[in-house]
């Protein structure tokens, strides 16, 4: 990742909150959860769609990389779990410094949230809200 995130300049929000419906969207759900660092939308390509962070927790290039790095996984693991009758699948990652979530909205694009850890962490309550979000973009997207 790169240096240290500045914190948002004087009088800016601390959170930037994306620059079309899907940030929007992205925000208000990064509003509710202070540990959340950032939500992004990337494309098939990896490309972003739009995406929210915490300008102290995260710079907005190290949220867009990290949203491109888990995006060909993410939509393989979801083609595999449609094949396999499973339907859609939301996918948690646990390290020492931080919790992922990611899923595929819909085939064509991925979803990734990324989450400071805390010692109240509640690995269900994440997956649902997160689930709640990806079925809210796929309902933007239809």
């Amino acid at each position: 990742m790169t240096a240290t995130p500045a914190p948002a300049p004087p009088g800016e929000d601390p959170l930037f909150r994306g620059y079309s419906e899907f940030g929007a969207l992205l925000a208000e759900f990064a509003a509710a959860d202070p540990s959340l660092r950032a939500a992004i939308l990337t494309d098939d390509k990896g490309d972003p769609i739009d995406f929210t962070h915490r300008h102290a927790l995260l710079s907005a290039l190290d949220a867009q990389i990290a949203g491109a790095q888990v995006e060909q996984t993410t939509l393989r693991i979801q083609a595999w779990c449609a094949r396999s009758g499973l339907g859609s699948c939301e996918i948690l990652v646990e390290a020492s410094h931080g919790v992922l979530l990611t899923g595929a909205p819909q085939r064509d694009c991925v979803l990734s949230c990324l989450h400071s850890r805390s010692e109240h962490d509640d690995p269900e309550r994440l997956l649902a809200r997160f689930a709640a979000l990806r079925r809210r973009i796929a309902e933007l997207i239809a």
